[in-house]
């Protein structure tokens, strides 16, 4: 995974350097995470939940990230960067603002039960080892055609983990029906956000 982020990221040192630290223990904790957020929501739910662990994001899908990151203004509402002021990435490295290096998603029958999957995670995530950080809700947003139509919740926990390594990580809180359609959304997701053909 070659690339030349630093040739076009704005003077942030090492960002590279970041991006392989923070997948590096995105591999390391990934596997407990997933077992801390399925152990967590079946003691709450049991069965009327479903967990989906997801893979690790790549080193590739983090750059493009920050490539979009240092192009737009943090403050202009960049996706990750909600509410940071646009001076503060010239403290952090732009890395700083991936919430979501892993991932897992609650699959739930309906609008209550979803916020009854976010209230808990917001009351008790603390007690489960899960600390939310930050919740972005889609459903929030006035225009329909800025995710393409589809709508989840997102909650950030910090999660620690092994050797008292920690990360941020999200999850997602979906619809049952809208998550089969969102399954079938990815392709055209993936080449929306692509600026070439080898990014399909």
């Amino acid at each position: 995974e070659g690339g030349a982020l630093g040739e076009v990221v704005r003077p942030v040192k090492d960002e590279e350097v970041y991006i392989s630290q923070l997948y590096r223990r995105a591999v390391l904790l990934n596997d407990e995470f997933q077992v801390r957020v399925r152990k967590a929501a079946e003691r709450r739910f049991g069965r009327r939940v479903a967990v989906h662990p997801a893979p690790v994001k790549t080193k590739m899908r983090m750059r493009e990230k920050l490539l979009c990151y240092a192009t737009v203004n943090a403050a202009e509402g960049v996706e990750g960067v909600e509410g940071a002021q646009g001076e503060a990435t010239e403290e952090l490295p732009l890395a700083a603002y991936i919430l979501d290096p892993i991932r897992a998603t609650v699959v739930c029958d309906g609008p209550a039960e979803m916020l009854e999957v976010a209230r808990w995670l917001v009351t008790d995530g603390e007690s489960e080892g899960l600390p939310v950080v930050r919740v972005k809700n889609k459903f929030a947003v006035p225009d329909a055609s800025e995710y393409d139509g589809y709508r989840d919740l997102m909650v950030c926990a910090l999660y620690t983990g092994s050797h008292d390594l920690s990360i941020i990580g999200e999850i997602q809180i979906h619809d049952r029906r809208l998550h089969s359609l969102k399954l079938q959304m990815h392709k055209l997701y993936k080449c929306k956000r692509a600026t070439k053909a080898t990014m399909i």
